[in-house]
């Protein structure tokens, strides 16, 4: 696990040094488009059930009342291609995610899975990741019971099979789903 989270340190700060355009620039965009602030911190379970901050660009409106709030066309997008979770790259350098690991989810739902489908917990024996095994083989988001259980498998099976090699074609998978979902909604 040396190796992975060196991997991990390195990828992230790499990551951000090159993209630190995009950051800016989505920055900039949500600004103007509806003030700070720029990220959305939620709190996520983590390794060992540790709590912790996770970082998101945001993507609902910002009204106070929380009934009004609403996705921004930007967030839309930025959902859709998942360019709202690159501030995910600072919580690698943190030390709470990996690059690669099993989604994490909100905490309420967290309780809920934990009630109601066996194993659910062993998702927490590694760090949750910026992407996933079960994320790369199409069952990434929504709550459905029936679709966390099999999100469980997967992560099951990444858990059970991790290797270094499986880690980069994970990334290699999600780099050409992200690029292909971007030019899916711009073209």
């Amino acid at each position: 696990m040396i190796r992975k989270r060196i991997f991990d340190i390195s990828f992230s700060f790499l990551f951000i040094i090159i993209f630190l355009w995009l950051y800016l620039f989505l920055g900039t965009l949500i600004f103007i488009n509806d003030g700070f602030p720029i990220l959305y911190r939620a709190l996520r379970k983590g390794k060992n059930n540790k709590i912790f901050t996770c970082f998101k660009f945001r993507s609902m409106s910002n009204h106070l009342n929380p009934k009004d709030r609403k996705i921004t066309y930007l967030g839309n997008f930025m959902r859709k291609t998942n360019l709202d979770e690159i501030p995910q790259f600072f919580n690698v350098l943190i030390g709470d995610m990996s690059i690669v690991g099993p989604r994490p989810h909100d905490l309420n739902e967290d309780e809920f899975f934990e009630k109601n489908i066996s194993n659910y917990n062993d998702r927490f024996e590694l760090k949750p990741g910026i992407t996933g095994y079960a994320a790369v083989e199409g069952n990434r988001g929504g709550t459905d019971i029936k679709k966390i259980t099999e999100r469980v498998k997967l992560d099951k099976y990444y858990i059970e099979n991790y290797s270094f090699t499986l880690d980069i074609k994970i990334i290699f998978k999600t780099i050409i789903i992200t690029i292909s979902n971007i030019c899916n909604r711009l073209f």
